[in-house]
């Protein structure tokens, strides 16, 4: 039930940006967990720029409905091998 050692399956591929990239934070703004997604927050009435959200899968689809009314867009992170990483793109949330 409890392995130490990862299967194959389970081990993160070279490519994903979250383990390679160093512009990547190693965890989340809102948790312990790996971000999943970049949320760019448009200026509001007392910020007058723009702010960078890591959010993991979890609280992402938690505030989704959130993020989509205050006009956020977001960047996902994850590469996977039918949407490699030049296909990846800001996508409204």
């Amino acid at each position: 039930m409890f392995r130490r050692d990862a299967h194959p399956s389970e081990a993160p591929l070279l490519e994903d940006l979250r383990f390679t990239d160093p512009s990547i934070p190693s965890r989340s703004c809102c948790c312990l967990a790996r971000p999943t997604v970049k949320v760019i927050m448009p200026p509001a009435a007392g910020r007058a720029h723009p702010v960078d959200l890591w959010l993991c899968g979890h609280h992402y689809r938690a505030s989704v409905a959130a993020l989509l009314a205050s006009g956020a867009t977001v960047e996902d992170l994850i590469v996977t091998a039918d949407r490699p990483q030049e296909a990846r793109a800001d996508i409204p949330a």
